[in-house]
């Protein structure tokens, strides 16, 4: 009897152990569920707090545009460009009624036809309205400081005002908020400028120091140059810059600009050119005797003594100033004598003036306008022949606009004839066509101007 009870005793126990583990198993299982589940949960308001986070801080970046009279000042908008006028479509966070002046420079000399000015209404917006341009123009826009209004909320010289259009002026303490675009008259019209808030970095950590060191990254654009610079310059420093043509052409001898340090070290610059050779060079120079602010002045010295590192150069007076040489992008092939060449990415565009192939009003080839193509096919034949061929006629604004348009059909096509029965290229890959006076490349208002839009382009490998 009492075998029997002591068996029943450990079968129980043994049931009773084996329960307990099933039981702990079934515990840990389940918390191991319950723990991924609720990491899971977890990770996922991680995610949506951080969306949320995001996009209030997307939202607050934003919101300060809509803020009218928030000290950190947002001038923009858009700007229409057609042939008969300029209009500016205004926005702003600006305090309403407050007044913006417009200013143009063109060629070196202000434009009195874009002087102006503009009340800031209700919403922040304004408006300007400026007869059509037949010439590049450099425009600003700027907050006028003359009013009480001005003066008390912002400050008599902007001292309250910050953001990424509040400027630093030549005299200390005195600001400036503006926006300053350009007006391109070649670009094919109507065209839009949208006007976007600078976005300006971190200044270098060796900001103003007297050891100058400039970098410099060139985008090639047809006819224009594009020049993102950095330095640890001080906001303001006037920095030159002009090309050099080894072979010294004269229509490169005017290609030249300037520009001012930005506020984070950076400049840009935009050079207008004709023709680019193998060996032309951009030379940036900032000279502090070009200079007349007193913080640039003081930290340099008058007369470049200050001036240290690799790129300070000395003139013959012994003053010292910042050079810095930056080779340009070198052509694929060289284009005959006369004949002007661009670059723009892997597109090579040459520009054959209309005298050099064809008798005035005539779309026939001039006998000496073989000698001409001739050369260029040559050059050509430096590439593979399986190259894409684009032949464009262009003529000036002079006449009526449709038999401008088949006047440069007719020469464009006079030069594909000539190309195809004397050269390798595969006509099927040689696109034809006339733009008439559409595409301007300058200004038609003086017979030096209108000769160089009359003119047929021939364009390797079309983007």
């Amino acid at each position: 009897m009492k075998a029997r009870y002591f068996l029943f005793l450990a079968i129980m126990s043994i049931l009773f152990v084996a329960s307990c583990s099933q039981t702990e198993k079934e515990t840990t299982a389940n918390g191991t569920d319950n723990k991924e589940e609720i990491e899971e949960i977890d990770k996922e308001e991680e995610i949506e707090i951080a969306d949320k986070t995001a996009t209030s801080s997307e939202e607050a970046k934003d919101n300060y545009r809509s803020d009218l009279g928030n000290l950190e000042i947002w001038i923009g908008g858009e700007v229409i460009v057609e042939k008969d006028q300029v209009v500016i479509e205004g926005e702003s966070n600006l305090l309403p009624g407050s007044r913006i002046a417009s200013s143009g420079v063109s060629d070196g000399r202000a434009s009195i036809d874009y002087q102006d000015s503009a009340e800031v209404e209700e919403d922040g917006s304004f408006h300007f309205e400026f007869p059509g341009r037949k010439s590049d123009i450099e425009v600003t826009l700027s907050l006028m400081t003359g009013s009480d209004l001005v003066a008390d909320h912002y400050g008599e010289n902007l001292e309250n005002a910050t953001g990424n259009q509040v400027y630093k002026t030549d005299t200390e303490g005195i600001y400036k908020a503006s926006y300053t675009f350009d007006i391109d008259t070649r670009k094919p019209m109507p065209y839009t400028i949208e006007l976007e808030t600078p976005d300006w970095s971190d200044v270098p950590d060796d900001y103003g120091d007297t050891n100058v060191w400039m970098e410099v990254e060139t985008t090639t654009k047809h006819n224009y140059l594009y020049f993102e610079g950095k330095s640890n310059l001080l906001e303001g420093s006037f920095i030159t810059g002009n090309i050099t043509d080894p072979n010294d052409l004269p229509r490169s001898a005017w290609s030249s600009s300037n520009t001012e340090v930005n506020p984070d070290g950076s400049f840009q610059l935009q050079i207008h050119y004709w023709d680019i050779r193998e060996g032309m060079q951009m030379h940036f120079e900032f000279d502090p005797d070009n200079n007349s602010w007193d913080s640039i002045l003081d930290t340099y010295g008058e007369e470049g003594e200050n001036l240290e590192g690799d790129l300070v150069k000395t003139k013959d007076n012994g003053g010292k100033y910042i050079k810095l040489s930056v080779d340009l992008a070198e052509p694929e092939i060289d284009a005959p004598e006369n004949v002007d060449l661009t670059l723009e990415e892997e597109e090579i565009k040459m520009q054959v003036p209309d005298d050099l192939l064809f008798d005035f009003d005539e779309s026939k080839l001039k006998p000496e306008a073989k000698d001409t193509l001739d050369k260029i096919i040559e050059k050509l034949s430096e590439l593979s022949t399986d190259v894409d061929i684009q032949i464009n006629g262009h003529t000036d604004s002079t006449g009526e606009a449709d038999y401008n348009m088949n006047l440069s059909e007719e020469r464009a096509h006079a030069v594909a004839d000539y190309m195809k029965e004397n050269s390798d290229l595969d006509p099927k890959k040689m696109e034809i066509q006339g733009f008439g006076d559409t595409e301007p490349i300058a200004s038609n208002e003086n017979e030096e101007e209108r000769e160089k839009n009359r003119r047929v382009e021939i364009v390797i490998n079309p983007k």
